[in-house]
Order: structure tokens, then sequence, then C-alpha cells
């Protein structure tokens, strides 16, 4: 019995992976709001009756695609494939790594991106998703930051600003259009402003 259940639990989570695959893409096409779960499940290639076997209802399954995007983000970012901060000895060279590859994942992802931050502003339960998912990873990467930079005062408040900088520097990247900047020296005065702030 238990040899057979183990292909239907792969099975079942490799369909609930491709529903959530497929509402980020067609939320990314059409918006949340213009979306419904009967394209979602059609864009899945499953019937929509599969789809509600997996998720309650619409908000639902937006708010199963948001987890599922913020906990694969390192590799669709391809930053699990690089060192670790505590391996790092270039702490400079690693974050130009960091910040290349969000550069790249902010323009490729540019639509979804602006959709959910304007859910993000809009719904309720969207922000409030955000508000935990942002905790935890922050926990997570202040845990990380203790282990590698000296000065560990204010460490969360470092950690915030620090995170809030290379964030705007991505949106000024996807709106570069407007700004003209020079991408390679706003890098460049990001990263120094990232490690001014973490004393490094």
């Amino acid at each position: 019995m238990e040899n057979t259940a183990k292909p239907v639990q792969a099975r079942s989570q490799r369909t609930r992976e491709k529903i959530l695959q497929s509402a980020i893409e067609m939320y990314a096409k059409k918006g949340y709001h213009s979306t419904t779960v009967d394209e979602i499940a059609a864009e899945a290639g499953v019937s929509t009756g599969i789809a509600y076997r997996y998720f309650r209802n619409k908000k639902d399954m937006l708010l199963s695609a948001i987890t599922y995007g913020v906990d694969n983000i390192g590799h669709i970012a391809k930053i699990d494939d690089i060192a670790s901060p505590e391996a790092i000895t270039d702490i400079q060279q690693y974050l130009e790594t960091v910040m290349l590859r969000f550069e790249e994942l902010h323009i490729q992802n540019r639509a979804i991106h602006d959709e959910l931050e304007g859910l993000r502003h809009t719904d309720e339960d969207v922000k409030k998703l955000y508000t935990e998912i942002t905790s935890v990873k922050m926990d997570a990467l202040i845990e990380r930051l203790k282990l590698i930079i000296k000065d560990n005062d204010n460490i969360r408040e470092k950690a915030y600003a620090a995170i809030g900088i290379m964030e705007q520097y991505c949106h000024m990247v996807m709106d570069n259009e407007l700004y003209e900047l020079d991408i390679d020296i706003m890098r460049k005065y990001t990263i120094y402003s990232v490690m001014n702030i973490l004393c490094i």
C-alpha cells in the first residue's frame, strides 16, 4: 500500500505545481481580477473540477501561487546555485552576483511583479501574506548576516534598509527607460550603500 501511495502523492504534487505555475502565468498576462479559475485550469491542462480539488476558491489559488513563487525564488533567480554568504570571502563580489540575478528576475517577470505589487497594496489578504512571508524570510536572512558581519547592533534595521535599497534599485532597472541611468554605476553605488549599511 505504501509503495503505491508515493507515486500518487508525487503526481498530485506535480499537478498542484502545474496549476500554480499556470496561475502565475495567467496573472502576468491578464491580471488576477480578469483571470478565472477555468482559464487557469485550461492553461494547466486539467479540468476546473481538478483545480478545485487543490484550491478552495480563486483567492486560495492566488495566495498559494504567491507562496509557491516565494518558496522557489532562489531557484527561479538562480541564487541557489551560488555559494552561501558564510562561504564567501569577497562579499562585494557576492553581492554583485546576487544583484545581477535579481535584476534579471525583475526584468523577465515584470508583468507578474507589477500585478502582485498592486495586489499587495489593494488586497488585505495579499498584504497580510506578504507581511508574514517577509517576516520569515527576513528572520532567516538576519541569522545568516550574524555569521558574516562584525557589528550586529541594530542588525534587523540594517537588514531591512539593505533589502529596501536593493529592491528600489531593481525597480529603477525595470523603469530605466524613464531614468536613462548607467545601470553599471547604479549597481556599484547600490552595492557600496548596502555594504556601508551592513558595516562590511
